[in-house]
């Protein structure tokens, strides 16, 4: 986790101050970077990974994984399925509900030693943190504050 988290903080580095790096960066990533991204903001990629090494720190191992593959599989799957099912490519209350459905099918799928309380009403609850979209990236709170929202269930379910 530090070394893909140190590795994209270098990258972020060097578009940020390697007008030559930067240029390429664009040409080669641009289609599937966000326009803040562009602009120079850090990528979801990079927040991701900082989140990913911050959870895996700080909390027990299946919650990391449990975390994790939300932050993956359901927000990765998410935009692809909105646009496929629906043809929008915006957060509205339909990427909410599709993010929401993938969170309770991974929940059934995947044996994570938590219990499915905790998944069921962490995937509700994550579904809303993705829909509010908080500063600074919601790559950010889709690993930190899922982790966090499932270290609280399971303490009061």
């Amino acid at each position: 986790m530090t070394g893909l988290a140190g590795l994209s903080l270098i990258v972020e580095l060097l578009r940020i101050y390697s007008p030559a790096f930067r240029h390429r960066f664009i040409r080669l990533l641009s289609p599937l970077l966000k326009e803040k991204e562009r602009g120079g903001n850090l990528t979801g990629a990079t927040y991701l990974f900082i989140s990913f090494l911050i959870v895996f720190l700080v909390f027990p191992f299946k919650i990391f994984f449990y975390a994790s593959l939300i932050a993956i599989l359901v927000d990765g799957i998410t935009p692809l399925l909105t646009a496929f099912l629906f043809n929008k490519n915006s957060k509205d209350h339909t990427h909410f509900f599709v993010f929401f459905i993938a969170a309770v099918v991974v929940a059934f799928i995947i044996n994570s030693g938590l219990s499915i309380w905790v998944k069921l009403s962490g995937s509700v609850l994550i579904a809303v943190l993705e829909y509010l979209d908080f500063p600074p990236d919601d790559n950010f709170w889709a690993e930190l504050g899922g982790a966090l929202i499932i270290y609280i269930l399971t303490h009061i379910i």
